[in-house]
């Protein structure tokens, strides 16, 4: 199941606490359905949850129920369509539909609304590539007039067009967390934090690991180099002119190949400091350097 699914059906078991609120919500799903017009209205969604929510705030508005079909319902009966017109303030004659602001004055109509329009066009992700939520209509007004809705609500959201429709979206991850939490899908947004905190817990592992693994391989460099360095001193007899601090640290690089520069100070006799053991094999390198083999 996606994290839409999720969400909405987390929405779905909202309780409907009045009837100023249920008119609000389904206002949201009719401007965010596939077709409301004077002679049909249809909302689409391919969850159950959601059509089953539908039939139950229009069977407590307007004491009816539209159409089964497939991933969706519809009416094409001319009494109920033009009820919901007048419901909501349409002209029955007048096309165009728009958001009646007094249906959302209340904040608990604003977040019922809200809820509405993320249930028939509403689409959420939080994933590796980031954060998205977005609601889509086919009706100009509306978006727009949704848009100034969730800028006064300190929610302003981005615009864009797309294939016909009218989308406002967001990718900020704190946004999409408050406007989750007004609608009412805490748990979701609670998902979303979830979400945020385990990415960024793998990111930093990943970090500390490319970190870890690239001081390795460069201490693994150097290792090698010191060891070749060794090697040539033993071939040239050069080593043994050395003293005894030199071979002693030679011998501790040549038998301990993985060990860090640390490590190898603690197993000189005596122990001595990581850069007293870093300087006494750059010299090792530095004498080598200086042979003719």
């Amino acid at each position: 199941m996606s994290f839409t699914e999720d969400i909405k059906k987390e929405l779905c078991k909202s309780q409907i606490t009045s009837e100023c609120c249920a008119g609000a919500e389904f206002l949201g799903m009719l401007l965010y359905s596939s077709r409301f017009t004077t002679d049909k209205i249809r909302i689409i969604s391919s969850l159950g949850d959601v059509r089953k929510r539908a039939q139950i705030l229009i069977s407590a508005l307007f004491g009816h129920q539209f159409c089964e079909e497939e991933n969706g319902l519809y009416t094409e009966n001319a009494e109920l369509i033009k009820a919901v017109f007048d419901r909501y303030g349409f002209q029955f004659r007048d096309m165009s539909v728009s958001l009646n602001r007094a249906v959302v004055e209340e904040d608990c109509c604003k977040a019922s609304f809200l809820r509405g329009c993320f249930l028939t066009g509403g689409y959420v992700t939080a994933g590796k590539k980031g954060y998205h939520l977005e609601l889509v209509t086919p009706h100009y007004n509306v978006s727009r007039q949704v848009s100034s809705l969730l800028y006064e609500m300190q929610l302003e959201p981005g615009t864009v067009t797309r294939r016909g429709n009218y989308v406002l979206y967001y990718k900020n991850s704190e946004i999409i967390e408050n406007f989750l939490f007004v609608m009412g899908a805490s748990g979701g947004a609670m998902d979303l934090m979830l979400k945020k905190v385990e990415k960024s817990l793998v990111n930093r592992i990943n970090r500390k690991v490319n970190c870890e693994t690239a001081n390795l391989d460069k201490a693994l460099l150097a290792s090698e180099k010191q060891i070749s360095a060794i090697k040539k001193l033993e071939q040239s007899g050069k080593l043994d002119e050395l003293s005894s601090e030199l071979k002693m640290t030679a011998e501790l690089r040549k038998n301990n190949p993985l060990l860090s520069i640390s490590e190898l100070a603690a197993l000189s006799d005596p122990p001595i400091s990581k850069p007293g053991m870093s300087g006494r094999l750059r010299k090792l390198i530095k004498i080598s350097e200086g042979l003719d083999i």
